[in-house]
């Protein structure tokens, strides 16, 4: 027996190191992205439901493990044990091609090029799947399903005798169709291909069993006509979009057949003796690697995500209420998407700086601030974040359950099911709250909030004790009206005016009159303040102060308003450079980026693009 190489232990070892660090600190929030769209269900109904189609049993493991996306370190586990093992099965079953040769006596078993070769070349799956993770859309079914084919088609190698491995072709292929959906294919061409290597070759037999794999699509449309006959080729959702074609996994299985081929019929069964030594091709092996995973991950698929995982980093962040890591993220580069920058605005009024520093960072209007709803499956979702602790309840109800609505993949969402809980449980809906608590209390890591909301169905002063539901029921008007999103200063004005303790209402609504630089209103809003605890007129307030007063009158030492005399002092620098260059606005950005004066005159927030990067 050949004698392994130590390469074959560690460059697997490090190819796991490599993917786990990479979702873990790289790309952490594509995980927690794809746990918030599912909801998945520890009920027989739930099992069945997903289950009762071709490829659903690799859509329910997918979904099984996604929920463990939760905990990005457990996820970037979880995706290096899948993309090692599918590296590891394919390696297995190029070993399994090689010893078909040991019957032959004119072959010898691989010399050190060609299991280096071998090595090499059980990799690229592996790579090419991780490329695919890199993509929000791309589901962990997918992984599954190509496992349990490989899987299946290494055990139908194992048998020594050719009718054993036929009768196994025959019986696997309705029950792996069942399993992993159109993946069966290859499992099917995979192993023809393993009786055409030695002398085992039966046309007939080989032609009948692609045409079987082929009918069963056809076959199961027939007998269950609920899709489109294009979900029955493919059986798995391995896209969230499911309506499209999922081609680059149709890719990946011809590459599989392809190095199958290559490796088996056109690469050399026999090789001069190696010029270099085991130890040199297991360098070069290693150095192939890293060099492949630096090209096309770090250098292609990493990039083209970047984006993307800021937004899902900031979303993240609001969902868990992490507000000052939203800032600390807004410290090292300023959103400039409206969903982020609503985020950012969110943090920085929940740490009690939004009317002090919002100007610090990137405004693109009021979008940024309080998001008009879309139809879209993620921005309503992180738009109506800022509406839920406002007191619009209804208002952000409603845009999650739209949200969930609008979902491509037609699941449900743990997040979406757990907002839903909340609102009813504020709006006193208590019957509609336990429909929810129900399904969170079959799920995994949201079973134990759901018993402990439970506690509060039915008891109005036990939710009005709640840190947080006490406060936004109790800032909820007492009259109905139609929300305007066109209208967005009077719905906060009517917030305001109905529950003048809202202070969140009150430094929204001049945020907002400060955004759609609203001169005119401003002083009038400004003096409905009341003593929300400030040591002084936050800076902004001060800066559109400052600015209206000097619109009419020069001597800034007469202005009534509270406005410290560092802002004077600025404001007339930055007066005198405005009006004295035709060209100010560079010199402007460089002196004042910072200040309200500078949005104000430079900021075309109507011009702004509302689209995400994880729009589709």
């Amino acid at each position: 027996m050949q004698k392994k190489n130590p390469i074959e232990y560690v460059l697997p070892a490090v190819f796991g190191l490599s993917v786990f660090l990479f979702f873990w600190k790289l790309l952490p929030c594509h995980l927690h992205y794809q746990e918030q769209f599912q909801l998945f269900l520890f009920t027989k109904n739930y099992f069945l439901e997903t289950c009762s189609r071709p490829g659903g049993f690799s859509n329910y493991s997918g979904r099984f493990f996604t929920q463990f996306y939760v905990s990005s370190p457990v996820g970037a586990l979880l995706m290096s044990c899948f993309l090692t093992g599918i590296q590891q099965l394919f390696h297995a079953i190029l070993r399994r091609y090689d010893r078909r040769n040991d019957q032959r006596p004119q072959n010898r078993l691989p010399d050190d090029f060609r299991s280096s070769l071998r090595l090499l070349l059980s990799f690229l799956p592996s790579l090419f799947f991780w490329y695919l993770f890199c993509d929000e859309n791309t589901q962990a079914g997918g992984v599954i399903a190509l496992l349990l084919t490989l899987l299946s088609t290494l055990f139908g190698t194992l048998p020594k005798s050719v009718t054993v491995r036929r009768s196994y072709l025959f019986a696997s292929i309705p029950i792996l169709y069942w399993l992993a959906g159109g993946a069966v294919l290859l499992s099917v061409l995979l192993l023809i291909l393993y009786e055409w290597r030695s002398t085992s070759k039966h046309l007939l037999a080989d032609i009948t069993a692609v045409c079987v794999a082929l009918s069963l699509p056809f076959v199961t449309k027939y007998c269950a006509a609920q899709y489109p006959l294009s979900r029955y080729w493919w059986g798995v959702d391995y896209l969230h979009f499911t309506n499209n074609s999922p081609r680059m996994i149709g890719y990946l299985w011809i590459l599989i057949l392809l190095i199958v081929i290559a490796f088996t019929f056109l690469f050399p069964l026999k090789t001069a003796k190696a010029k270099i030594s085991r130890f040199s091709h297991s360098i070069i092996v290693f150095l192939s690697l890293l060099l492949a995973i630096y090209l096309v991950i770090l250098k292609v698929a990493y990039p083209q995500n970047l984006s993307k995982e800021e937004i899902m980093a900031y979303d993240y962040h609001c969902r868990m209420q992490n507000w000052d890591e939203v800032i600390k993220m807004a410290d090292r580069k300023s959103p400039t998407v409206p969903i982020t920058v609503a985020c950012l605005n969110l943090s920085l009024y929940k740490t009690g700086q939004l009317s002090d520093k919002m100007f610090n960072y990137y405004q693109n209007g009021p979008e940024g601030l309080l998001p008009t709803f879309q139809r879209d499956f993620m921005i309503p979702m992180v738009g109506g974040e800022p509406y839920y602790y406002l007191g619009f309840v209804n208002t952000a109800q409603r845009f999650a359950f739209e949200a969930m609505e609008a979902f491509p993949d037609y699941q449900k969402s743990v997040r979406v099911i757990k907002r839903l809980a909340e609102t009813n449980l504020i709006n006193g809906y208590y019957e509609a709250a336990s429909k929810y608590l129900y399904l969170l209390e079959n799920t995994l890591f949201y079973r134990k909030w759901a018993k402990a909301s439970r506690a509060f169905l039915y008891d109005d002063a036990k939710i009005e004790a709640h840190p947080e539901w006490g406060k936004i029921r109790h800032f909820q008007t007492d009259e109905d009206f139609l929300f305007s999103g066109q209208e967005k200063d009077k719905m906060l004005g009517i917030l305001f005016q109905q529950r003048r303790d809202n202070r969140m209402a009150y430094e929204y609504l001049m945020a907002y009159t400060l955004l759609t630089k609203d001169m005119r209103n401003f002083p009038v809003y400004f003096q409905l303040k009341k003593d929300f605890g400030y040591y002084e007129t936050p800076k902004s307030w001060q800066e559109a102060l400052v600015y209206i007063w000097g619109l009419s009158n020069s001597d800034l030492s007469t202005i009534p308003f509270p406005v410290s005399a560092s802002v004077k002092r600025e404001v007339s620098a930055y007066a005198q450079i405005y009006t004295s260059m035709k060209e100010s606005e560079p010199l402007l950005r460089k002196k004042f980026p910072k200040t309200y004066w500078y949005y104000f005159h430079f900021r075309d927030y109507k011009q702004t693009n509302t689209e995400s990067p994880l729009q589709y």
